[in-house]
């Protein structure tokens, strides 16, 4: 017994020589006759496998695999023989494709957002992510930032993970806030990296906007009336937050992240959820995932780098993960800032930390 490579449902025939069921054989030599499918999530890329329900998706991704194997005789019920017997597939990496699409459409949503909350916004036609325009930061931008980043964490999550729409408000708002501390430093790490490869000092506190660390007058300069940023600076000078970005950027540099590398990053991030205390079903839901990310990551070392012992990669991008897990401890710097009155009681990033926003 196989599972169908495209619905999910057991089966012991490989119809068209391919481990598809009977009801997507029949399927498709009726859809192929003439069709006007439209996709149910207006994505075209709906989850294949077990409750699968899509007809525009189910007929594309037969189609697809078809494409990739040797003809075969379209007969009502192909005998067995050698026309039956399918050229080696690559595993399909349609999951990190989905992540792919929706991370884009995030980054792109928090760079328009932000550039376009300036006082002096840039053209339309001058914004993309390939070159920003990327701005130096400053106090307040990057609280506005913040909030940008969560509403477009909560959206990314909805589209790239499905299931996740099935959470309850408190869960979602857990599992995002959860993963926007390790992602918000992870992601800022590997594009100054990518960008500000000869400057080690420069790090991206949001995704427009970058800074030098540790901050100085200049990024703290729309920082409120009466806060004393001298002490501020003098403050972050010695803590530890200038050391952890400083072995970010060369950890990210030792191990030079290709991008479907960073993708799977981001999905086990979102769904590493660390001490949060969860329910049943978001366990049972992030172990679908960080399966499914796992799965094609191992594809593609195999097939696409041609790699067989990739084990130490792995490691690597575990330890990776593990390190950014330490950016949640630097929560309590927000509480150091409001002391020196960078950050007052009511201001959104300080509530955060202390979990009042819920």
């Amino acid at each position: 017994d196989r599972d169908c490579i495209v619905c999910g449902k057991t089966t012991r025939i490989a119809h068209f020589g391919i481990e598809y069921c009977r009801a997507c054989a029949v399927f498709y030599r009726r859809a192929k006759r003439g069709n006007d499918y439209s996709c149910r999530s207006s994505t075209g890329l709906c989850t294949t496998g077990k409750g699968l329900n899509c007809k525009r998706c189910r007929y594309d991704r037969l189609v697809i695999l078809l494409s990739r194997s040797e003809p075969v005789k379209d007969s009502h019920e192909p005998s067995p023989s050698i026309e039956t017997v399918a050229i080696p597939l690559k595993t399909d990496r349609t999951f990190l494709e989905r992540v792919r699409t929706h991370y884009n459409a995030m980054c792109f949503s928090r760079l328009r957002s932000e550039l376009n909350a300036r006082p002096d916004p840039p053209h339309p036609l001058e914004i993309s992510l390939e070159n920003g325009p990327f701005i130096e930061a400053d106090f307040a931008s990057l609280i506005a930032a913040i909030r940008m980043l969560l509403t477009a964490t909560l959206e990314f999550g909805k589209t790239a993970f499905p299931d996740f729409a099935q959470l309850d408000k408190s869960d979602k708002w857990a599992l995002s806030t959860d993963f926007f501390y390790r992602f918000l430093f992870f992601e800022g790490c590997y594009r100054a990296y990518k960008i500000f490869a000869d400057d080690p000092n420069t790090y991206f506190v949001s995704y427009a906007a970058y800074s030098r660390i540790p901050f100085d007058e200049r990024f703290l300069r729309s920082a409120p009336e009466g806060a004393d940023v001298a002490g501020a600076i003098a403050y972050m000078e010695k803590s530890e937050i200038a050391v952890f970005f400083k072995n970010a950027r060369e950890r990210i540099a030792r191990v030079n992240l290709s991008e479907e590398e960073f993708l799977a990053v981001v999905g086990l991030m979102f769904w590493n959820y660390g001490d949060l205390s969860t329910s049943e079903n978001i366990n049972r839901i992030g172990e679908k995932y960080r399966g499914e990310v796992l799965k094609e990551l191992h594809a593609y070392y195999r097939e696409e780098l041609g790699i067989d012992d990739y084990a130490t990669r792995i490691g690597e991008l575990m330890m990776m993960i593990q390190m950014f897990e330490k950016t949640k401890d630097l929560k309590e710097q927000f509480e150091v800032m409001r002391l020196f009155n960078i950050m007052t009681d009511d201001n959104f990033v300080y509530q955060l930390q202390k979990d009042l926003t819920i």
